[in-house]
């Protein structure tokens, strides 16, 4: 017999829960109402005596009751136009409610008229929702009745016996996360729920990502088995004379379009929150297949997103954890500055990224896990979805700093949200795998180090005829929140032709614009395509290009011709590790201050340049740097940064923590899987080796 759907408890048990949530629901309450008080000059009060607090107290006890039950109700009832009109019904409620307390209860004078208590009603609401969510932030078990409550309708399988005869799996990508910070992290008890994982018999393992360490190649390799000629997050094709940059949504749809062969790794399956699709059957969140990319035949799970946007549960959550993010944000910039703590970004608070940290951080964060919940819950085949917000925060605080590494914990619970919806409502078994694209690599940026960013270094080190141009970096979360708007667009004219869904459209066409706004008051990034040399930066890891040397790849001989001793330069600099470029014979060079590497042949001149790098294997590192060289797109020259002793790298963005070459943790990914036994004698030096490992492990239960 299958077990029920919520793991049962005693009645006490449920007592105690709700008494406790209760408790801080009433301390909340008094609060809230006493600032109402304190802010509303035409409401006066009889003289404060013992009498008056005792009654100021009944009324908090009745208005937090009545909020508390509003909820439950309205999801028992489930009835869709209480369901559409949870704000107005909240809204009503609590306005009756401020003049029942006030004249009743609290002998208080309320000098307005009867829409003027409506303020105070509606500050009331948002108040409630926020102290709702706030309470059960760390209640799983609430957490996961109202969701799947909120689902249950669309799904009549909810109570059927698993099918033995199949089996799924769900992969939950933790970008940025390196192998040993994921280590650390289940060490030092941030995320007990992986924990858990390992000791019922979860494996973690350790892979090399490869070349380039960035989230288009490593997914592209992951979904498809084939990543070739991406060479880095942002690149030039001379042949199409375009610049390319994976986190632009047609640029994501480009790269997808052309890897794709109708074999990728989730199929029939479901796309969250990610670059490439894997030719999933239903995306959302995916910037390879926005409704403005057609071409690509996917279904768009907007279902999903209205289903989350008008659940009253997760609203309040989210809403809740939102503005606890944005608090913790501030409280982290500003002690970074007063502690004066090296490296950092000047320009973290106040700015732009405060929002966009939020955003990335929590609401995408908990959509992508509901959609995946519900994929689940509908028996998608295999299910791949992205927690982005810790790459986000290591990029701008440090992939060691408390501020980054604390995002994990939300990832955390949300994990075991999922372990929860598998065990509980999924139609068959799932395997769950967790894994990362790439991991991170810590330091001072080349710029915060030396003075000048590398292509001003180009330009000082060329004549003064020569444009030397640079494509400027996008922050990758904003390319979600502009997923998220296209998503919202799209599902508001899906809901244009079915009747009694205006509130549900209006809110969402809101919350757009909103977005929409924020997104225009940033600083859009120029990109060029008609200067002499283009410096586009990935991480420490660069390509220059010499468009007006040749169309085509460029030789170290022609490069010296042209800009007289710029290689030795820039060979020469302290920042710079080393320098990749072919010679007339079509020979790959890895050049370094003290010696030399032919890639082609395999031999070494002085002192290796990889040596630093290599982790203990310097001819897996050669054959990373040949196989990236060799892509069409590749620059003529590739620059790494230096690697410091203290382990560190210097990002040629203005990024703390970075990842896209070679140095530190950034090629350090991990996949922590149900212990399904393998070969190891053949150790993962790229990310399309882990395409060959899923599907292997995915064919227990394909059906295809």
């Amino acid at each position: 017999m299958r077990k029920p759907a919520i793991e049962r408890k005693s009645l006490f048990q449920d007592f105690r829960r709700l008494v406790i949530s209760f408790g801080w629901f009433f301390i909340a309450e008094v609060v809230i109402l006493t600032m109402l008080a304190l802010a509303t000059p035409r409401v006066s009060f009889t003289p404060l005596s013992p009498g008056l607090i005792v009654r100021g107290l009944g009324a908090a006890f009745v208005i937090a009751a009545a909020n508390f039950a509003i909820l439950p109700v309205l999801l028992w009832l489930r009835a869709p136009l209480i369901v559409f009109t949870v704000g107005a019904t909240t809204l009503v409620v609590n306005a009756l409610l401020l003049a029942l307390a006030a004249d009743l209860l609290l002998n208080a004078s309320i000098d307005l008229a009867p829409m003027e208590i409506f303020p105070s009603a509606l500050f009331l609401s948002l108040a409630n929702a926020v102290a709702n969510g706030l309470i059960a932030l760390d209640d799983d078990y609430t957490y996961l009745r109202f969701v799947i409550q909120a689902v249950r309708g669309t799904d009549a399988h909810l109570d059927r016996p698993k099918d033995p005869d199949r089996r799924g799996m769900v992969l939950l990508e933790i970008d940025g996360l390196s192998y040993e910070r994921m280590q650390a992290a289940v060490e030092h008890g941030l995320m007990p729920a992986v924990r858990d994982l390992l000791k019922a018999g979860h494996c973690l393992m350790q892979f090399d990502c490869g070349l380039p360490s960035q989230t288009s190649s490593s997914q592209a390799g992951i979904m498809y088995g084939n990543n070739e000629d991406i060479p880095a997050f942002r690149w030039y094709d001379k042949r199409l004379r375009r610049m390319l940059v994976s986190n632009n949504p047609d640029d994501a749809h480009f790269i997808n379009v052309r890897h794709s062969n109708g074999r990728g790794l989730l199929r029939q399956g479901a796309s969250i929150n990610n670059l490439i699709n894997g030719d999933a059957a239903r995306s959302l969140l995916t910037l390879s297949t926005l409704p403005r990319n057609s071409k690509l035949q996917t279904e768009r799970a907007l279902d999903t997103l209205a289903s989350f946007w008008f659940n009253p549960y997760t609203f309040g959550r989210t809403l809740a954890l939102c503005v606890v993010d944005l608090c913790i944000e501030v409280y982290q910039a500003l002690r970074q500055r007063v502690r004066d703590v090296r490296p950092r970004l000047d320009h973290r608070f106040p700015s732009p990224y405060a929002g966009l940290r939020v955003i990335t951080n929590v609401l995408l964060r908990d959509l992508a896990v509901y959609a995946a919940m519900q994929e689940i819950i509908r028996g998608a085949p295999v299910i791949y979805m992205s927690f982005v917000g810790y790459d986000e925060v290591a990029h701008h605080a440090g992939p060691d700093s408390p501020d980054a590494l604390n995002t994990l914990k939300g990832f955390d619970r949300h994990i075991r949200h999922v372990q929860q919806t598998i065990r509980y409502f999924a139609p068959f078994d799932y395997d769950l795998v967790i894994l990362s694209d790439h991991g991170q690599s810590a330091g001072a940026t080349f710029r915060q180090r030396y003075g000048r960013t590398l292509r001003k270094l180009i330009d000082d080190l060329t004549r003064a005829d020569v444009r030397v141009g640079e494509e400027q970096a996008t922050e990758a979360g904003h390319s979600f929140v502009q997923a998220l708007v296209a998503e919202l667009n799209a599902a508001s004219q899906h809901l244009k032709s079915q009747e009694g869904r205006r509130i549900r459209r209006a809110m969402m066409r809101a919350t757009a614009r909103t977005l929409e706004g924020v997104e225009k008051r940033r600083q859009r990034p120029g990109i060029q395509g008609g200067d002499d040399i283009i410096v586009c930066a990935s991480g420490n890891l660069a390509h220059i290009y010499f468009n007006s040397v040749g169309e085509h790849r460029v030789s170290l001989q022609a490069i010296e011709a042209e800009h007289p001793g710029l290689v030795d330069a820039l060979i020469r600099h302290e920042g710079i590790g080393f320098v990749v470029v072919a010679n007339d014979e079509g020979h790959v060079l890895v050049l370094g201050r003290r010696g030399a590497r032919d890639l082609s042949i395999g031999a070494v001149t002085g002192e290796d340049p990889l040596a630093p790098f290599a982790d203990g294997d310097s001819h897996r590192r050669a054959e990373q740097l040949l196989r990236l060289a060799q892509f069409e797109s590749s620059g003529d020259l590739i620059l790494n940064s230096a690697l410091y002793p203290d382990g560190s790298v210097a990002a040629f963005e203005e990024l703390i923590g970075s990842h896209g070459g070679l140095g530190g943790q950034q090629t350090h990914a991990f996949i922590l899987h149900p212990c399904i036994e393998q070969d190891d004698s053949n150790p993962i030096s790229n990310s399309v080796d882990v395409y060959v490992l899923l599907e292997a492990w995915k064919s227990r239960g394909d059906s295809d």
